[in-house]
């Protein structure tokens, strides 16, 4: 079994600092997909929603390999820059071009050949992005096994996450709207974001160690067996089936907001921009205070008075119609209160479940959680945007021009009251989560009694060792 380091230990602020500065490049793509991707693919490059919807279907499937293959690897990974470093090393190169072909569509593209293009770009993309993600989230594990520690790095790490969910939501709509045409300036913010992804990442494997107890400690475990044991650990399920929910409610907000506010207000594609400012001030000036409830409540009591807040808000927008834009910006402002728990909360609970599987398998599987987590993070992401393009196929949405009722109900219905549900359904789960303060001591604690017998055992076999040869 791994000796754990000191679960008193505090990371040093530059570290946090220059950990958070990955997010500030990698987040952004996330967010400019969330928000843009699905625009880009039925208003500019002019593809049927269905169409895009399959194509992208097609791409998760993969997906669905690669987030745990690659925390199963980076689990037993043996390099002379550890194991996870390696991979943000040689990662950040592919991981810009990659970035870039996504929003790379050719003009007048059958059908099919729509089908394929999207299926192939975002393949590639989701393995250059998963091959540096997984490992650069997987360290928040290793730096620290202190629970409150671990909501300090979050809280650090989130503010450098909603700067780039700044960047990726404002700035994508900045450049495509300054560009010459849309398509160009979709093209242009491919190329800007993946050039700051790829540096962001370089930046992190050149300030952010990994601790010296963790560099070398592989796992032994098959893959296969390492796959069954994640998901026998009971904490660890309860934690990402919530958090696929609310990431699946969150997506389909975000994903149909610009059709909210386009369609349903009335208003123009530059209303979105002083919208996602309001929300990602608010968003980030409340990173602390929810730092603040994190260390008097549990993590998970206090992700659920935020997702609360957020479902409230998403009821009362179902009612906003046109000339309401002042009315969504405060409704926004109190929603954006709720969802900066989001921000921290989950990715700081996430660590805890290591320490709890170490306790049961004798081995830190980082990776494969991170992986696993990853996952279920895309599916919910991409599962959003496949169900806004088949909504609006269905509803006859036709880009450009003012919709139909059937289309103004659909895109109502999934900018609010549908995420609001799915967030009720995750609270009773978050509630019932069983990692609190008090149970990760314990969990550590055991750890720790168990590692010192190892070294006793270990140093009477050394010791009776050398009386035989002496």
């Amino acid at each position: 079994m791994h000796t754990p380091p000191n679960k008193k230990h505090t990371i040093p602020l530059g570290t946090k600092l220059s950990y958070g500065v990955g997010n500030i490049g990698l987040i952004p793509v996330i967010a400019a997909m969330s928000f843009f991707l699905m625009v880009f693919y039925t208003d500019v490059a002019l593809i049927s929603p269905a169409i895009a919807g399959m194509a992208l279907t097609v791409g998760k499937i993969w997906d669905i390999i690669n987030d745990p293959l690659f925390g199963w690897m980076t689990d037993r990974t043996k390099s002379k820059h550890g194991r996870r470093r390696v991979y943000l090393i040689y990662g950040a190169v592919p991981l810009m071009i990659g970035i870039f072909v996504l929003w790379i569509v050719p003009v007048g593209l059958p059908p099919v050949s729509a089908f394929i293009w999207i299926a192939v770009t975002y393949i590639i993309f989701s393995t250059v992005f998963s091959i540096t993600y997984i490992p650069y989230t997987a360290m928040t594990a290793e730096l620290t096994q202190d629970y409150d520690e671990r909501t300090n790095l979050m809280t650090v790490s989130s503010v450098g996450a909603a700067i780039g969910y700044a960047i990726g939501s404002i700035a994508m709509r900045a450049i495509v709207g300054s560009a010459e045409t849309p398509r160009l300036g979709y093209m242009i913010a491919g190329a800007v974001f993946g050039v700051l992804a790829g540096l962001s990442v370089a930046f992190v494997a050149w300030r952010v160690k990994e601790p010296k107890e963790f560099k070398s400690a592989t796992s032994k475990m098959p893959i296969v067996a390492s796959i069954k044991a994640t998901f026998h650990n009971k904490p660890f399920v309860m934690l990402i089936s919530a958090f696929g929910i609310v990431r699946l409610a969150f997506t389909l907000m975000q994903a149909s907001m610009m059709y909210f506010v386009v369609y349903n207000l009335m208003e123009s594609r530059d209303a979105i921009g002083p919208l996602l400012t309001v929300l990602m001030l608010v968003i980030t000036a409340f990173i602390i205070f929810w730092k603040w409830v994190g260390k008097r409540w549990s993590k998970n009591i206090s992700y659920v008075g935020g997702l609360l807040i957020v479902a409230v808000c998403l009821f009362y927008s179902f009612w906003l119609g046109k000339g309401d834009m002042d009315i969504l910006l405060i409704v926004g402002s109190i929603l954006a209160i709720g969802m900066s728990s989001h921000w921290v909360m989950p990715w700081a609970m996430l660590p805890d479940v290591i320490e709890y599987d170490q306790l049961e398998t004798g081995e830190r599987r980082e990776g494969m959680y991170f992986g696993v987590y990853g996952l279920v993070d895309k599916i919910a992401r991409t599962l959003g945007i496949i169900i806004l393009g088949w909504v609006l196929e269905i509803l006859n949405y036709v880009p450009n021009v003012p919709q139909s009722e059937e289309s103004l109900l659909g895109i109502r219905l999934l900018f609010g009251p549908i995420p609001a549900v799915l967030i009720l359904f995750a609270i009773p789960i978050l509630i019932y989560y069983p990692i609190n303060r008090e149970k990760h001591a314990a969990v550590v604690a055991s750890l720790e009694e168990t590692s010192q017998g190892a070294l006793i055992q270990s140093d009477k076999k050394d010791s009776n060792t050398q009386d035989i040869a002496a």
